[in-house]
């Protein structure tokens, strides 16, 4: 089988990329031929590795570069650009004639382009995103003319998704906003990276809490200091880590300084080890203001580590039983995460046996039981 991703590039560390790279090795693995199409890669490396076998090709359309133009200017050069990028689309297609084209919903404008191109495979979209954070009329709350053209825009853009021949959601949650646009929605969860086999056994003495995940505004980790903040001087032998990188760290930083919770609270970059940055805390945290689906919670969990999470969309309450392998907090409410961090730091015997049964209830994202789904899903389509 030969199987097409199509995305815009594959250079940053982060969550989609690191899943589309787990689910590209393992179909290169059993045998599938395998081609990465980037449009914006440029001389970037690959942000994980890849199988030897799978070829990757860059069109080399680069969208960015009209951002540094007026609007006069920039119009023309994005419909050249655009005409340019579904010209070299379609011979790349006609070249490979694959059985399976993937892209993902992260650019509406794109996949305009990806689902016209002529071709007789399977298309399928992936959302690694909520629906609705897709539209970028959630962000424009007033009566103006402004809001009510981006709304019928975005309605516009989003319901091109149903000419794909399956759209693919990580929450059953994303399915219900999805089925306003397209009918051929299935759920699969992300799997989980790697399923260590063995873990370090939990004794309670690491005294560690750990956050993964982008510094970014939408991640909110101000709220996860705020709440430190006011458990610190009760808890004063327990430390927390950021795990991350992204425009966010200045203003983190500073705001750790202003609380004076230097010695307690530490931002590290990202690792290629974090499975080992699990094993020697006690729980995570996750404060995001909308989740595709957490894939940060189900690695903590498979390390036997609780999580505390806010109950935003979609992915959290999907995941997390709450009281049983983890907490869930209201949205935003800083104070109950504080209360909530608080109870796992003093209740060391809970935490532990969380621990354990939030190991036992991640299984069921194992890589072998997830892409058994999709195999079963190209099955359906071919």
């Amino acid at each position: 089988m030969k199987i097409v991703y199509v995305i815009k590039s594959f250079a940053m560390q982060a969550g989609t990329e690191r899943v589309t790279s787990d689910k590209m090795n393992y179909w290169a693995k059993q045998g599938h031929e395998v081609i990465l199409i980037t449009y914006e890669q440029g001389e970037h490396l690959h942000a994980f590795p890849l199988h030897p076998s799978i070829r990757h090709i860059d069109l080399n359309t680069r969208f960015f570069v009209i951002e540094k133009y007026g609007i006069l200017r920039r119009v023309p050069l994005l419909y050249g650009i655009r005409k340019q990028f579904r010209s070299r689309l379609q011979n790349v297609m006609d070249e490979i004639q694959p059985d399976i084209v993937l892209a993902t919903s992260y650019s509406l404008k794109m996949l305009d382009i990806i689902l016209s191109v002529k071709t007789r495979a399977c298309r399928i979209i992936e959302s690694h995103a909520p629906c609705f954070t897709i539209q970028k009329s959630y962000i424009h709350r007033d009566n103006s003319l402004l809001h009510f053209v981006l709304m019928f825009y975005d309605k516009w853009m989003l319901s091109k998704v149903s000419k794909a021949d399956q759209l693919v959601v990580l929450t059953e949650g994303d399915a219900k906003e999805w089925k306003k646009y397209t009918t051929k929605i299935t759920v699969i969860p992300n799997p989980i990276t790697s399923f260590p086999d063995n873990v370090k056994q939990h004794d309670g003495t690491n005294k560690r809490v750990i956050c993964v995940g982008r510094l970014h505004e939408e991640k909110r980790w101000d709220l996860v200091i705020d709440a430190f903040a006011q458990i610190a001087k009760q808890c004063s032998d327990w430390k927390m880590v950021i795990v991350g990188f992204g425009e966010e760290k200045l203003n983190l930083l500073n705001q750790i300084q202003r609380y004076n919770l230097s010695d307690s609270i530490e931002i590290n970059s990202s690792t290629p080890d974090v499975y080992e940055e699990y094993q020697n805390s006690e729980f995570s945290v996750l404060s995001s203001k909308h989740e595709g689906f957490g894939l940060v919670l189900i690695e903590a969990m498979s390390c036997g580590i609780p999580c505390v999470s806010f109950r935003c969309k979609y992915g959290p309450e999907s995941i997390i039983n709450d009281g049983k392998d983890g907490l869930l907090v209201e949205d935003g409410n800083v104070k109950e995460l504080a209360e909530k961090m608080y109870w796992m730091m003093t209740h060391t015997g809970e935490r532990l046996q969380m621990g354990l049964k939030a190991r036992e209830n991640v299984r069921r994202f194992k890589q072998i039981l997830v892409m058994r789904q999709w195999t079963d899903l190209f099955d359906k389509l071919l």
